[in-house]
């Protein structure tokens, strides 16, 4: 493992070095095992993964103008359920040497918040959300690079970096929904009904956020 971040900026620029490569694999390795029905994007799962991605995100101090799903044609799947959320002064962020370890975990709970919103519901499909697993993956090990021991030998390094991102990234993201489960019942309700939610009925879910000790 290389002893240095990689260095990244989204929501600009190229995606950060690997990603790319990193989820095609795993596109791969999932249609080889499970077919296509491992990609199938229902409505109910698109609206258990953007309210993951609120939950978590507003609990990680971002804050959002609105929330949508969204349909859209794709053979050979039929329709295709997606979503978006509208960060207010959505800006470029950054993970590298001159970011913190925490920094890193926290951009990484949010980024893989859609996926444990599935997750908690039963809705996820082994091919959900490869590209966001894989980025905040990669962000995990960027946090790993700036914590570890480096007396490690690159074992001992791998079981590390793999552990902090299942304690502190996915395990916390997945304490984060099920501590705050009636908010985000709320935005899933919401969103089931009206498919959007933004403004002060948005803010009224999202003022009920109880923070957790990662």
């Amino acid at each position: 493992m290389s002893a240095v971040p990689h260095e990244f900026a989204l929501l600009k620029g190229s995606p950060p070095p690997g990603l790319i490569a990193a989820f095609e694999d795993a596109s791969r390795n999932t249609l080889a095992r499970h077919g296509m029905s491992a990609f199938e994007m229902t409505r109910e799962a698109a609206i258990a993964h953007e309210s993951g991605h609120v939950i978590v995100g507003a609990h990680e101090g971002t804050t959002f103008q609105s929330v949508r799903i969204f349909f859209r044609s794709m053979p050979p799947f039929g329709k295709v359920w997606g979503g978006w959320c509208a960060e207010e002064n959505s800006k470029e962020w950054t993970s590298g040497p001159d970011t913190s370890a925490e920094s890193d975990l926290s951009r990484a709970r949010v980024i893989i918040a859609g996926l444990a919103g599935e997750a908690i519901t039963g809705l996820d499909k082994p091919g959900s959300s490869l590209d966001e697993l894989a980025l905040s993956q990669l962000l995990g090990v960027n946090a790993a690079v700036k914590l570890h021991d480096h007396t490690l030998s690159d074992a001992e390094y791998s079981a590390y970096a793999q552990r902090l991102w299942h304690e502190q990234v996915w395990g916390v993201a997945v304490a984060i929904l099920c501590s705050n489960r009636d908010p985000f019942m709320r935005l899933v309700e919401h969103l089931h009904q009206k498919e959007r939610i933004q403004g002060g009925k948005l803010r009224a879910v999202l003022a009920q956020i109880r923070r957790i000790t990662p």
